[in-house]
């Protein structure tokens, strides 16, 4: 059986081929342009130099078929060059997500909230974080649906709806790929689609005006029958002269809106193709969970396709951005096209405006789940969580991190359950504690949005993930390292509402102040944490903190332990039960170079 690994290599270099095939076609197609526009040029002025009419025209015609069927072969090309240039990229960044490579991804530092129950303990955000491990998505909808979803815990039934579609979708490689990847084709130019999706959805100005309705269809008449008049001797020029000016009029009362329109969805181009394109794959495909289902049906329904509509909406805007050509302006006096293709524009806003929203959110989910697929296809070897009815349960065999390499990784065994338990975790320097405060909480995120988690197996209760970690001072606010922990913890108590179980996290507990006062501020928080509607894990170096487990119930003691063989420090990273028995900051202090006097 093939590798993750040696699948996703094998498609990067059958995309490559195909993409360096297109750049090829595409390039000879751009010199064959060329030369069949200096030829057909040349031919045209040659007989229209000789006055030869009836071969001029013949010429003339086919130059021009010929000529614009290139440019259409040519853009062709293009869109399927671009197509399989990002197919390749995409297996290229499967590559690297599985070497731990993620420096280069998109590290969404927009949804970063500094004040956020564990966004920044946690690494949800920046570089190496979780959010550049499961993103695959290639729009703003998706993007922002995975933010939603890394940032709040579900119910077990949605949880479990997503289990089932996420695992699904995992199976539909070639589907997934092509569904980002279309997207992606229009990641150059997010500013036109955000201005594309604030047009959609402003009100219509034009279409509800009688008026124009009836200017639309009654003044290009008008028009054309006083030139047809005029040219047959049949009416002076006079009343052409006339309708001329009350066609302009009619387009300057329109001018300043058509043309905020235009600026508006001028760059629209690609993000309507790729909207199309990623609708007709969710159209074009069978899906048996019910979440899918349910996310399809807006699509298609009774005789209506979505892709077609969109389709139907490029043909309305391409021909409107058509204004910046000045033929256009000729035709535009005659026809007041400008009348014309607004009222269709809003005409079809009118017609579509229910189903917008339910498409994007759609595609957003769509999107979401197919990067949380992908995450699950490219580790076969994480599992999906057991949803607990229990309150307070969480437990896993052999649980790792999903940022730190296959490896590298040292996965544990816990099993903690328990209104006010609290694990209390000894150890030394670098042994790991605060790595397995992470684990635990990343891992229960994942779990808790409906993601796969890197575990052989994973329970856990409906809760929300609390973490106090990396409390920084903030010399701007005038805050002390110490200060900055006690307003976070604070924060966490405030958080504990009865209601909804908090899981919290607290390393190195109070480490900014002296010892005293650290171990008689620790032995408060603890007690008070172990009568609230909480549970959870607090790392601390206070060996006798572990003591507390003689006066309360609920408290357990675990520790990470090293061994030290000569001059090395040997971790092992391993979670053991009972308080720790090693230390090591002095051999870590003369590792340093740091004299110790005994």
């Amino acid at each position: 059986m093939k590798s993750v690994k040696s699948i996703f290599e094998e498609r990067y270099l059958s995309f490559e081929e195909q993409a360096e095939a297109l750049r090829k076609k595409y390039s000879n197609l751009s010199l064959i342009r060329v030369l069949t526009f200096i030829a057909g040029v040349t031919v045209i002025v040659i007989l229209a130099d000789n006055g030869n009419a009836g071969a001029l025209l013949v010429v003339s015609i086919l130059f021009l078929v010929i000529f614009f069927s290139l440019v259409k072969e040519h853009s062709k090309v293009k869109d399927e060059k671009v197509f399989k240039e990002e197919l390749s990229q995409i297996n290229t960044e499967e590559l690297m997500r599985i070497e731990g490579e993620l420096g280069s991804f998109d590290q969404g530092h927009e949804y970063l909230d500094q004040d956020h129950n564990y966004h920044i303990d946690l690494d949800i955000y920046g570089k190496n974080s979780v959010f550049q491990l499961l993103n695959r998505t290639s729009t703003k909808f998706g993007k922002n649906t995975l933010a939603r979803w890394l940032g709040k815990p579900e119910n077990k039934e949605i949880i479990l709806e997503r289990n089932e579609a996420v695992q699904e979708l995992a199976s539909k490689l070639d589907w997934r790929q092509e569904m980002e990847a279309h997207g992606r084709t229009n990641k150059e130019d997010e500013v036109g689609t955000a201005d594309l999706l604030d047009w959609l959805k402003e009100p219509n100005r034009i279409v509800q005006k009688k008026l124009y309705i009836i200017a639309r269809l009654v003044l290009p008449v008008l028009i054309i029958t006083t030139v047809t008049l005029w040219a047959f001797d049949l009416a002076p020029i006079a009343y052409t002269n006339i309708m001329v000016l009350i066609n302009i009029g009619a387009l300057a009362s329109v001018a300043k809106y058509s043309g905020t329109i235009y600026s508006k969805t001028i760059k629209s181009n690609k993000a309507l193709k790729a909207y199309e394109n990623q609708i007709r794959l969710i159209e074009q495909e069978s899906f048996e969970s019910s979440t899918l289902k349910r996310l399809k049906r807006p699509f298609e329904h009774d005789d209506f396709k979505a892709s077609e509509s969109l389709k139907e909406l490029q043909s309305i805007l391409d021909n409107f951005h058509n204004r910046s050509n000045m033929l256009y302006w000729v035709i535009n006096i005659l026809l007041v096209l400008d009348i014309q293709w607004v009222i269709k524009a809003e005409q079809w806003k009118d017609k579509n405006k229910v189903d917008l929203d339910q498409w994007f959110s759609a595609i957003g989910e769509f999107e979401c789940m197919s990067s949380m697929a992908g995450f699950s296809y490219a580790n076969p070897e994480f599992s999906f969580p057991t949803i607990s009815d229990v309150p307070f349960t969480v437990r896993g065999a052999q649980v790792g991190h999903p940022l730190i390499k296959t490896e590298k990784r040292v996965s544990n065994d816990f099993d903690f359950s328990g209104k006010g338990g609290i694990c209390l975790i000894t150890g030394s320097n670098m042994s790991g504690k605060s790595t397995f405060l992470r684990t635990v909480g990343v891992n229960a995120v994942l779990a808790l949005m409906g993601a796969p988690v890197c575990a052989r197996s994973f329970e856990i209760s409906y809760l929300k993930v609390f973490t106090s970690m990396r409390t920084q001072d903030d010399l701007e606010e005038s805050v002390s390292s110490f200060y900055a922990e006690l307003k976070r913890l604070k924060a966490m108590l405030s958080s504990i509402d009865g209601k909804t179980p908090i899981l919290f996290m607290v390393d190195e507990v109070l480490k900014g102040t002296n010892s005293e006062d650290r171990h008689k501020g620790a032995l408060a928080l603890i007690r008070q944490l172990n009568k609230d509607h909480a549970f959870g894990f607090v790392s601390t170096h206070d060996i006798e903190l572990g003591q507390i487990t003689n006066e309360l119930s609920g408290v357990k003691n675990y520790s990470f332990n090293n061994t030290i063989e000569g001059d090395e420090i040997i971790f092992d990273y391993t979670l053991t039960e009972g308080i720790c028995k090693s230390f090591n900051a002095t051999k870590l202090m003369q590792k340093m170079g740091i004299q110790i006097i005994e």
